[in-house]
C-alpha cells in the first residue's frame, strides 16, 4: 500500500511501464487515498471512450474540480491514456494544470507523457521496466515475501521455468501455491511440482531449451503453441531465442578465460537446479563451435529485418528460422543423453 504520507500533497500521478506493476500500483493508490466508507462519491474512473463523447474533457474537469463528500479528498482515475487521441491528451493535460489540493488524479497508460505537465510540486511520474529472466526470481521471491512465505531455490526456479515470464500469471501462481500449503510457510520445489504442475508449458523459455538441445519437432510445437495463444510477438520470440544464444556463447568465452565451470554456471543460468532443468549440459555441449553460434544468430538477424517488413506472414517467418538455428550435429548430440 502506498503511505497516506507518500501522496503528500501530490495532486496528479501519471503511472507508465509494465501493465502488471503498473495496475498493481494503480491500486495501492487507491487503497490508500480512497476512504471505502465515502467511495462511491468521492472515486470515479474515466476510460477513453468517456473522452471521446462530446464534452468529455469537460466532464473530466468537473470531477476533477468537485469538492469531496465527507472526505479529505476524491480520486479520479484516468485508464489507458495512451488510447486517447493526441489532441484530446493535451487537452486532459491543460486541465490537470488546476488541479486542487483536495483532488488525486491517477493516470496511467503503457507510454504516454502530460503536456503540458502538472506543476513539479504536485506531481509524479512512476515508470515500471519490464522485468528480463535474470530480474524475475528476486521478484518471485518478492511476491512470496509479500504474503509472508519463504521460497526455496529449486521451488522459485520451477515455478519460473515452468509457469514463463508473464508477471500476472506468475503471481496467480504464487497465490495457488500459498493456499495450497496452508499455514506452512517454507516453499518447496515439491510443493510448486504437485501444485502448480511439474511439467513446463509451453513457454518461451521452453522454446529456448528445445532449440538448444536440437528438438527441432519439440520446437516447432512449443512455437505454434505459443503462437496461437499469443499475437504479434514474433519479435519477442527472436529476440529471446538470440539472448539465450548468446548466453551459451557466454559460457564458452567464460570457460576458456579460466573461469571455473561452477561460476560459468551461474553466471549463464543464475541457479545450478535451473541449468541442470533446462538441460544445459546438453545445450552447450551442442553449440559448443563459435560457427554454429554465429551462423544461428546470423539467421536470426535476417529474420528479424525481415519482420520489419509490411505485408509479411510473421509466423511463416520465424517458423523457417527454426530449422536454421539447429546444428547439423544435433541428432548425434541429443543421442548421447
Amino acid at each position: 500500500m502506498v503511505a497516506r504520507t507518500v501522496i503528500g500533497d501530490l495532486r496528479v500521478v501519471l503511472l507508465t511501464g509494465e501493465g502488471f506493476q503498473r495496475l498493481e500500483r494503480l491500486a495501492e493508490y487507491v487503497e490508500s487515498a480512497v476512504d471505502p466508507a465515502t467511495r462511491d462519491f468521492n472515486y470515479d474512473v474515466i476510460l477513453p471512450d468517456d473522452l471521446k463523447k462530446d464534452n468529455g474533457v469537460g466532464r473530466l474537469t468537473d470531477l476533477v474540480m468537485t469538492f469531496p463528500m465527507i472526505a479529505e479528498r476524491r480520486v479520479v482515475v484516468v485508464r489507458d491514456f495512451d488510447s486517447v487521441h493526441a489532441e484530446t491528451r493535451k487537452k486532459v493535460a491543460a486541465a490537470l494544470q488546476k488541479t486542487p489540493d483536495t483532488t488525486l488524479v491517477l493516470v496511467e497508460a503503457e507510454k504516454a507523457a502530460l503536456t503540458p505537465k502538472p506543476p513539479e510540486r504536485y506531481f509524479r511520474q512512476e515508470t515500471f521496466k519490464r522485468l528480463y529472466e535474470r530480474d524475475l526470481p528476486s521478484w518471485i521471491r518478492g511476491r512470496f515475501v509479500k504474503r509472508g512465505r519463504r521460497a526455496e531455490e529449486g521451488a522459485i526456479a520451477l515455478l519460473l521455468n515452468n509457469v514463463g515470464d508473464v508477471l500476472g500469471e506468475l503471481d496467480n501462481e504464487v497465490e495457488k501455491v500459498c493456499v495450497g500449503v496452508g499455514d506452512r510457510t517454507n516453499i518447496t520445489e515439491d510443493d510448486v511440482g504437485r501444485i502448480v504442475g511439474a511439467f513446463r508449458r509451453h513457454t518461451v523459455y521452453a522454446l529456448c531449451t528445445a532449440v538448444g538441445v536440437g528438438d527441432f519437432a519439440e520446437a516447432a510445437r512449443v512455437l505454434r503453441s505459443l503462437m496461437e495463444t499469443e499475437k504479434n510477438k514474433e519479435t519477442f520470440y527472436v529476440t529471446t531465442l538470440a539472448g539465450h544464444l548468446m548466453k551459451l556463447a557466454e559460457y564458452h568465452t567464460l570457460l576458456r578465460s579460466g573461469t571455473p565451470k561452477d561460476e560459468a554456471v551461474k553466471a549463464v543460468s543464475g541457479s545450478s537446479f535451473l541449468w541442470r532443468l533446462n538441460r544445459m549440459d546438453e545445450q552447450v555441449r551442442l553449440f559448443s563451435s563459435p560457427d554454429v553460434i554465429r551462423r544461428a544468430l546470423e539467421a536470426i538477424a535476417e529474420t528479424d529485418s525481415a519482420l520489419k517488413k509490411s505485408g509479411v506472414d510473421k509466423g511463416l517467418l520465424v517458423e523457417l528460422l527454426l530449422p536454421k538455428l539447429i546444428p547439423r550435429n544435433a541428432g548425434i548430440a541429443t543421442s548421447r543423453r
